[in-house]
């Protein structure tokens, strides 16, 4: 009897009068310890973070006092259990209940060049006098904000802090949009970079020139917007653009990415070198009646096509199209490529269009693709078609290998039969995390098949490691490194 009464009476005084627990080893439990943000853009609003609140005891708990360290100074705002602020009390956790917290957070600029932290804690405070609390940390990064830029006069960006691109971005006719290695371009949702004029875009290996969306925060949290398709416009040069240099580039995640439109082959259009579009909704390269020329770049996963010609002179030298889009089931093809438009009922000549020492796969049957006529009953078209592909690796139909064919040469055919298909020529295809790595695996069929012919033009691979004529050279972008 004794034993009983005392029992009770040391649970009673684990208790205050209204039936909250003070004993302090009942304590909270999070969901999290720690809410990290992404890299944000000051004065910008941050995506809403949320975690869980629980109370995993048996007896109800209180907090009496919920607050952000930081006070009303805090770049931090927070929601607890419905209600909005930066401090809170008197809120009931039933046992064996929870409830949400959410987070958000505006970094204000700073005048740095480079990243900085801002950091908070949430602190909760209960019955019993014991105090748990949350970590927050966020990166700010002050930017530039360019809002309906018109370049018309030579003009230059540089890499000293990132560009916040609103509304669009115009090169005027005679003019030239100078890029240095570094530069970060981030374009607002939509937002499309018009070229009448030319644009010089040279980076480097370890500091290329970046033209990507404007959100740094996560869909999920194992998911950036970053690698979703469609986080801008895209890049269009038109017909009165000229002389265009991309050399270390990296165009990803657009609408589209990089349209080149031309009507007089005379001049070239566009000099594309160690780049890479990736990741884009249509067309990741298109190229109409134009003249270029491509070295060691990549062109991968579009919804569209990876490289769509149509007519032109065109050079595909040490280059990757590699379509494993996951967005869209009826994609495109790695490559299409046409002489004739049918919704005009014209000819688009080909006058020399050439993929040497390439790569042209992805996750479907066929991936080169296109309409190009060579002849009719009335009419010889042989003279506007004319294009080749040689020492290349090319996934196709078996029908679409022409051993007589004059536009094919040293070419490994590969297909859904062969020892490594698709996806294992390449590090990483992953569709979970929609995470791509195209460097060549050691099981590629691409390894060994290029000419040393070309060594003089492309010594060195999209990584500036460098190729030798005493070792096998690999087909695509990337010499294979173990």
């Amino acid at each position: 009897m004794c034993v009983a009464i005392v029992l009770l009476i040391g649970m009673v005084a684990c208790r205050d009068e209204r039936g909250y627990s003070t004993d302090p080893s009942h304590r909270l439990t999070f969901s999290t310890d720690t809410i990290s943000f992404d890299t944000l853009f000051t004065e910008i609003s941050s995506a809403t973070y949320s975690f869980l609140i629980y109370n995993r005891n048996s007896h109800d708990l209180r907090i009496t006092d919920a607050r952000l360290a930081g006070g009303g100074g805090s770049p931090y705002r927070i929601n607890l259990d419905g209600m909005a602020g930066t401090s809170f009390s008197d809120i009931t956790v039933r046992g064996g209940d929870s409830l949400f917290a959410f987070v958000e957070v505006t970094v204000d600029p700073r005048g740095y060049d480079t990243p900085f932290q801002v950091r908070d804690s949430l602190l909760f405070a209960l019955e019993s006098g014991t105090t748990q609390q949350v970590q927050l940390s966020a990166y700010g990064q002050d930017a530039t904000v360019i809002r309906g830029l018109v370049v018309s006069n030579d003009t230059r960006l540089t890499a000293r802090r990132p560009y916040l691109v609103y509304d669009s971005l115009r090169v005027d006719e005679g003019c030239t949009l100078y890029l240095d290695p570094g530069t970060r371009l981030y374009f607002n949702d939509k937002v499309e970079m018009q070229v009448y004029g030319r644009v010089e875009a040279i980076g480097t290996v370890d500091m290329p020139v970046v033209f990507r969306g404007a959100r740094t925060d996560r869909m999920f949290s194992y998911l950036p917007y970053d690698r979703l398709s469609a986080q801008w416009g895209g890049i269009t040069l038109h017909e009165s653009s000229t002389d265009n240099v991309f050399v270390h580039c990296d165009i990803h995640s657009g609408t589209y990415g990089l349209r080149v439109r031309g009507n007089d082959m005379s001049h070239y259009k566009l000099v594309m070198q160690n780049s890479q579009i990736h990741n884009v909704d249509e067309d990741a390269l298109r190229l109409t009646l134009s003249t270029a020329s491509f070295t060691n770049s990549l062109f991968t996963n579009a919804g569209g096509h990876c490289v769509n010609i149509l007519g032109g002179q065109a050079t595909f030298l040490h280059c990757t199209m590699a379509n494993f889009f996951p967005w869209n089931s009826e994609r495109g093809a790695a490559v299409y490529i046409s002489n004739y438009r049918a919704d005009e009922q014209a000819i688009y000549p080909l006058f020399g269009v050439n993929f040497i020492n390439s790569i042209i796969t992805g996750s479907k049957d066929n991936e080169l693709q296109g309409l190009v006529v060579e002849k009719t009953d009335s009419v010889d078209y042989s003279e506007y078609a004319q294009y080749t592909f040689t020492h290349s690796l090319i996934n196709s139909k078996a029908e679409a290998r022409d051993p007589d064919s004059l536009h094919f040469a040293h070419i490994v055919w590969e297909h859904k039969d062969s020892t490594a298909y698709a996806r294992t020529n390449f590090r990483t295809i992953d569709h979970e995390n929609f995470v791509y790595d195209f460097h060549l695996d050691s099981l590629s069929i691409a390894r060994g098949i290029a000419s040393a012919e070309y060594l003089d033009i492309a010594p060195y691979d999209k990584d500036e490691l460098p190729r030798s004529a005493s070792e096998s050279l690999d087909a695509g972008c990337y010499q294979y490194v173990p």
